[in-house]
């Protein structure tokens, strides 16, 4: 007979508890973001969504199921339908910070910003008014249980993390040798997946590691802002043409603010070698947590070996019919 507490304390049982909380908290964001679309309810109700995707796409590399392929479109889907609104709830946040909205020739930008809010609002709106709570709650019974069955343990969701974490290492070395705008919000978001991925089926390495990820997804997400706000001034200036200098002062604010942000992800992730040391070689953060990603699976790789781990093979449709179905209420007579 199977010890019930070693089951409650498996990494796929863990994770079969995230995606059931995840689920959960998707239906409940979603009714506060229906009735107020706030910057508050439509963040934490992307947020929600963010993570039953992330805990959809590892669950679809070890399962064939369906099911997880119609949940991370789902996510996705009503991701993309809030993503203006709060892109614009967010910009208008910075323009407070920065005080541009006190700056002479604003007023016009301001105005701009709420005219886009109100046609995102209109957006959303109209994609949680077609959200199907039906299959929503479908999911909510059937797909946790389902995730309690698969046969996975420590070393398969470390090898996961592994691979998430060399791919964000590749994009960290990319940026690094041709910064772009693109390179950090790439980087920020293989982050975000390597991050949800530790919450969900690591919890020891996600107490670990877990504030300096958030630390970094912070300052890379302040950055993402930046970026979005800048560009979206310089499109407000080609169809608006205002005096150049007001221009110029807010990239400026905007370019000093980014660069210090920038700053502080650099010194968490890499240190310089010590002074006189100068052959010495720079060492990374993700050196470190890649060691013991490979204790973890059990297989120290070479230092100099870049490639990434491979994925666990999938449960294949005929193992899968050996899952058993989720229980299912009896209906009254």
């Amino acid at each position: 007979m199977t010890d019930d507490s070693s089951i409650r304390s498996s990494p796929i049982s863990f994770a079969s508890d995230a995606l059931a909380h995840a689920l959960r908290r998707v239906l409940d964001e979603r009714d506060l973001a229906r009735r107020e679309l706030a910057s508050k309810p439509v963040h934490d109700l992307r947020v929600a969504l963010r993570r039953a995707r992330s805990l959809a796409e590892r669950f679809s590399e070890l399962d064939s199921y369906a099911g997880w392929r119609h949940l991370r479109k789902a996510c996705k889907r009503l991701q993309k339908c809030l993503a203006e609104l709060r892109d614009v709830q967010v910009m208008s946040v910075w323009m407070r910070r920065l005080h541009f909205d006190e700056q002479p020739g604003a007023a016009a930008f301001v105005d701009r910003l709420a005219w886009d809010e109100r046609r995102a609002r209109h957006k959303a709106r109209a994609a949680l008014q077609d959200f199907t709570r039906k299959r929503w709650k479908q999911w909510r019974r059937e797909l946790p249980e389902r995730a309690k069955h698969l046969p996975f343990h420590d070393p398969h969701f470390a090898a996961v993390a592994l691979r998430l974490l060399n791919e964000a290492s590749e994009l960290d070395r990319r940026r690094r040798r041709n910064p772009s705008r693109v390179g950090y919000h790439r980087l920020r978001i293989a982050l975000k997946r390597f991050r949800y991925t530790l919450e969900s089926f690591l919890p020891a390495q996600s107490a670990s590691w877990g504030p300096t990820l958030k630390l970094l997804q912070s300052r890379l997400g302040d950055v993402h802002d930046l970026d979005v706000l800048r560009s979206r001034i310089l499109k407000f200036e080609r169809e608006n043409p205002a005096p150049s200098l007001v221009q110029s002062r807010q990239l400026a604010v905007i370019e000093r603010a980014r660069e210090e942000r920038i700053d502080r992800c650099d010194r968490v992730i890499s240190r310089r070698p010590p002074s006189g040391r100068s052959k010495a070689r720079r060492r990374f953060l993700w050196d470190r947590w890649r060691r013991e990603l490979d204790v973890l699976i059990g297989i120290i790789l070479p230092e100099s070996e870049e490639s990434s781990r491979s994925v666990p093979r999938r449960v294949s449709p005929s193992a899968a019919k050996k899952i058993p179905p989720p229980n299912r209420r009896r209906r009254l007579s």
